[in-house]
């Protein structure tokens, strides 16, 4: 059933399309997905207008060849009365060229009419509307949940907001996507988002699209048979498969090769998987959570992921705000891990003084919460037992990039520390520095002479 959170009211779709047969297929694949749901007709688009001006429809579902339209000027003229209400296409015969168009106009999803329409009209009708009803915009609650999941700090309004999202997210089956920069939290989220929900009593399941090659990739997720490649000497079945009703994180996925975008898309759009060497598909029905901290838009625009995919994962999309936009978390943060790399360490100090706390949220932080837990960490492990941690025991980098305007830093040197941090974190978080310069935008030559410059160590892959 659609999320309860979503829908205060029944569910009411507009079906704008000479056959009358159509709605009858609306109304079956919505049976399925949301009791009492309301289904309303129109078979050309003037009146199909008029119904939508009258404000009840959630969602239209239209024909693309109208008696009074044709082609994407439908979707162009449906959207135009009520942009915020998603569009979804459903035509007996249209072209990739067509379709392509009609997404662009502002069309949600295209689902062709024939064989297996009504299962997909249901995944596509329980999608639109997770990103148009779920997300709700205006009317998303400014406080984070009772509880905040641990490990999560959540003094500012935006990440407020991001857990406030986060809770309604748990409750969907909805696909969820998570952008933000590296060391921002982003697996934290996608607990939460597990934990909090109907799911978390079924395994949560990590894999990094970035850590390994194409072939075992593919592997890991969709399972292989005996004898598929050299090596596979049993079956397995995959994590799509091992997560059972649980939760599968996809981690990197903007680094997610081409076959395996393709499988995934399957995944998303059919619900099974078929492992390398099977001859068969096999259904699965664990949720999908991904993240990445690259701007999955740009990726598609630069033909470098695929459109459908990226709309099937940005369901629920959800970005995680950079340290840096949340300085005001930083004290609490800083404390937060404080006690518990004291408990961990068995060491305790007597606190930060508030000068070394000020220090600390003036800094920048490239390396987000990530790059702050690790300096903690450090002045855990080095202040004397029972002092109070001072501004002279914080990390000379991050002291220079806390004294703000009455001490300015050469350009040149806050652009080399920067560059040198960001690199560090990528060397330590991909497996090569092959794939490390590939998140870089840069060439493993390119790489190799910054770590040069920078001083860093030329150790073996």
């Amino acid at each position: 059933m659609l999320d309860a959170l979503a829908f205060a009211a029944p569910l009411h779709v507009l079906v704008v399309d000479p056959d009358p047969h159509a709605a009858d297929v609306v109304r079956r694949a919505l049976a399925s997905t949301e009791a009492g749901a309301r289904v309303s007709t129109a078979t050309a688009l003037v009146p199909g207008i008029a119904r939508l001006r009258s404000g009840g429809p959630a969602c239209v579902v239209a024909e693309l060849a109208l008696p009074d339209a044709d082609g994407v000027d439908v979707v162009r003229r449906l959207r135009g009365v009520r942009p915020g209400v998603p569009v979804i296409v459903h035509a007996a015969a249209a072209t990739a060229e067509v379709v392509a168009a009609a997404m662009r106009r502002g069309a949600c999803d295209f689902v062709r009419k024939g064989p297996g329409a009504t299962a997909r009209l249901a995944a596509a009708v329980r999608e639109a509307l997770g990103r148009s009803g779920l997300l709700g915009g205006d009317d998303v609650p400014s406080a984070p949940p009772a509880a905040p999941p641990p490990g999560l700090v959540a003094g500012t309004s935006g990440m407020r907001r991001v857990l406030a999202l986060a809770e309604r997210a748990a409750h969907s089956t909805v696909p969820v996507l998570i952008e933000g920069e590296t060391g921002t939290g982003k697996e934290l989220i996608a607990r939460a988002v597990h934990e909090r929900g109907p799911r978390a009593a079924a395994p949560f399941v990590v894999q990094s699209c970035a850590a390994l090659a194409e072939t075992l990739l593919e592997s890991e997720l969709f399972g292989h048979r005996r004898g598929a490649f050299t090596g596979a000497d049993r079956d397995r079945p995959g994590l799509f498969a091992e997560a059972g009703d649980g939760t599968v994180f996809l981690d990197e996925v903007g680094e997610a090769p081409p076959a395996v975008q393709a499988k995934l898309l399957r995944v998303l759009q059919h619900g099974e998987v078929k492992a390398v060497g099977a001859d068969r598909p096999h259904v699965v029905r664990a949720r999908v959570v991904a993240a990445t901290n690259r701007r999955l838009a740009d990726e598609v625009a630069a033909e470098r992921f695929r459109a459908d995919l990226y709309y099937r994962l940005a369901v629920f999309p959800l970005q995680l705000p950079a340290l840096r936009h949340r300085a005001a978390d930083i004290p609490a943060l800083a404390e937060a891990f404080r006690r518990r790399f004291e408990r961990e360490e068995r060491r305790e100090t007597a606190g930060f003084t508030a000068e070394t706390l000020a220090a600390l949220a003036a800094y920048a932080w490239p390396g987000n919460v990530r790059e702050l837990e690790h300096e903690v960490h450090r002045l855990v492990l080095t202040v004397p037992q029972g002092q109070r941690i001072r501004p002279q025991h914080v990390a000379p980098h991050v002291r220079a990039g806390a004294l703000g305007p009455s001490a300015p830093e050469p350009l040149c040197r806050v652009l080399a520390r920067v560059e040198l941090a960001l690199i560090r974190q990528r060397l330590d978080a991909l497996p090569t520095k092959a794939a490390a310069a590939r998140s870089l935008g840069i060439t493993r030559e390119a790489l190799y002479a910054k770590m040069r410059r920078l001083g860093l160590r030329m150790d073996g892959e």
